[in-house]
């Protein structure tokens, strides 16, 4: 037996969710499905609400994870500067 449940979520997410639901070959209707089945089983949210979740998940501060992708860019130009670093033309 299914319930139907009518929600009103912002239209621009929703058809964001849509496209990201397409990509990973689910229906919005089994995403849903999907998180209030893990927030029954959890008794709450399966993830930490956040503005910016990957801080979170790796545990470092907007300070260090800028000064780690400022020094991956650098690295990235110095290997391009010095000829070590390739285009990848997309064949293996």
């Amino acid at each position: 037996m299914t319930e139907q449940i009518r929600l009103r979520i912002d239209s621009q997410l929703a058809a964001d969710a849509n496209i990201v639901c397409r990509e990973i070959g689910i229906t919005p209707t089994a995403a849903v499905s999907m998180l209030f089945a893990q927030m029954v089983k959890l008794r709450g949210l399966p993830f930490r609400p956040s503005d910016f979740p990957a801080l979170d998940e790796y545990s470092v501060t907007l300070s260090q994870a800028t000064f780690a992708e400022d020094a991956a860019i650098a690295e990235i130009v110095a290997s391009r500067q010095a000829g070590r670093l390739k285009t990848f033309a997309g064949g293996l």
